[in-house]
């Protein structure tokens, strides 16, 4: 069930939800992800989490733009892309929220509680560097296109 169900909500999210309203879903992510990143590009005490997640979040962009044009012409596109395009989207996703976590610990630390919130600036730092970094390779898979999959000969399975 579970895999069946990353590939259905996969499917879903590159074949309903990404075209739907011209883009309107993704837009109200990417728009303040952007807002958000910008305004703290400068921040060094943020520099772990903020500058992997800007060049993470480029990559789904530029992922993002490849699958929509490429889909229009081959439908195999998306769906080669897909369960590659959700991890990719969900990696992005939590490391968004991991970042707003070590901002806000960042500024809680001395007032007490601070085992707490110096484990959520080490947590940020661990996806930062340990999971933030798998969105390279799925970027790759994802722009490598549907070809390599579509042309397995049938009688292979």
């Amino acid at each position: 069930i579970y895999e069946g169900t990353n590939g259905i909500q996969a499917m879903d999210l590159v074949g309903r939800k990404l075209s739907a309203h011209t883009g309107r879903y993704l837009r109200s992510f990417f728009h303040p992800l952007a807002a958000y990143l910008d305004e703290r590009a400068q921040r060094p005490e943020l520099a772990f989490i903020i500058e992997p997640l800007t060049k993470a979040f480029a990559r789904l962009q530029r992922a993002t733009a490849t699958i929509a044009m490429k889909s229009l012409e081959n439908p195999d596109e998306a769906g080669a892309a897909a369960y590659d395009y959700l991890r990719l989207l969900g990696y992005v996703a939590m490391g968004h929220m991991w970042a707003r976590m070590a901002e806000i610990a960042q500024q809680k630390l001395g007032q007490g509680e601070d085992g707490f919130y110096r484990a959520k600036i080490d947590t940020a730092r661990f996806f930062a560097e340990r999971l933030l970094p798998q969105t390279g390779a799925l970027f790759a898979s994802i722009m490598a296109g549907s070809k390599t999959m579509m042309s397995f000969n049938d009688d292979a399975f």
